[in-house]
Parts: structure tokens; C-alpha cells; sequence
């Protein structure tokens, strides 16, 4: 079965992107995968807001969306989701990014430099994707997101992930990306 774009016919899906339900209606995406416990090689169905599956699973997205492009055609923000899904598919560690936040200790180490994460510092957290599900996997200073994503265009991504963000944090974020 290959990927689909379609409207939910309920809200009992959740997102596999953001943790958060897909309303009845609202647009989504469901990403076709081998159901591992299917003694018969059946297939499942993970579903994703059109948005978190930009963000996260950009290649199977673009698929999805030339496979039908008369369906792809009728999403809002279409041209925005398809230019992010394609940075992420150009950058391959850019689906890792999640969420921004300062950091709660001293004791976590950044990905890229592998120094210390000073409290109350804003570092970007990554999660990788194994086995049909995002797994945490550690976190990166601000300075060090050129170096390791290979772009520093994660703003639009860490708005969407992180919702409680103030228009002074993201401002503070935009900055500490710049090169000193």
C-alpha cells in the first residue's frame, strides 16, 4: 500500500510527529511500513499531521505528494510544507531537530562538539527515528546547529514543535544561530 494524503475520517489518530490528535477533517498523513507483527507481511499505517510529517519524514512526504499531486494540490501551505520537507530531505539530520529549550543541568553534552551544555542555555534537542517510532537522542548548543544539521534554517521546525515559545525566545534562538 503506498503512502496516503487524506482528510481523518475521525480524531481517534494520533500524530507520530508531535504526540498530539489529528482532528476529524484536518489533512493527514499516513506512512506505509511493514507491520513487524504480522506473521504475513501485512502492512500498517502511521499517521502524521501534514506539518509534523514535513518536518520529520520528509522523503516518504514528497512521495506522497507526487504520488497525488490532484490531492496535494488541495493542502493549505502547500508550497511551504513541500520546500521544508525538501530541506529536510537535503539535510538528513534536519528531521532530527525537536524541540528548543533551556537547559535544565550542566550535565548533558552536545552531539557536534561533545562539550558541556551549560544550565539555563538554550540547546536543541534531536531525536532519531528507529523502528517507526522518534527516539530521544541528545542535544546540541545553538552555535553548534550549522555545523551538525549542515543549515540553520530549524527555526520554522522548533516553532512548531515547541508552541510555548515567546516571539523574545525565538529571537534569542535566531541569534545564537548566527555565527560569532
Amino acid at each position: 500500500m503506498p503512502h496516503v494524503l487524506e482528510r481523518a475520517s475521525s480524531a481517534r489518530a494520533k500524530c507520530r510527529g508531535c504526540g498530539g490528535k489529528i482532528a476529524a477533517g484536518a489533512w493527514r498523513f499516513g506512512e506505509s511500513l511493514p507491520n513487524p507483527f504480522d506473521e504475513k507481511g501485512g502492512e500498517m499505517t502511521h499517521w502524521f499531521h501534514v506539518t509534523c510529517a514535513a518536518y520529520r519524514r520528509p522523503e516518504p512526504f514528497l512521495d506522497a505528494m507526487k504520488a497525488a499531486p490532484d490531492i496535494a494540490a488541495q493542502l493549505e501551505d502547500r508550497d511551504d510544507l513541500e520546500r521544508e520537507a525538501a530541506l529536510g530531505a537535503a539535510h538528513h539530520r534536519l528531521p532530527r531537530v525537536n524541540v528548543a529549550e533551556r537547559a535544565s543541568t550542566g550535565r548533558a553534552t552536545c552531539r557536534a562538539c561533545r562539550t558541556t551544555i551549560e544550565k539555563d542555555t538554550w540547546r536543541i534537542s534531536l531525536v532519531f527515528y528507529e523502528d517507526g517510532r522518534f527516539s530521544p537522542s541528545g542535544f546540541i548548543h545553538l552555535g553548534c546547529v550549522a555545523a551538525y544539521i549542515e543549515t540553520t534554517a530549524i527555526v520554522p521546525r522548533v516553532r512548531h514543535f515547541t508552541p510555548a515559545l515567546t516571539a523574545d525566545d525565538l529571537a534569542e534562538i535566531e541569534r545564537g544561530l548566527l555565527p560569532a
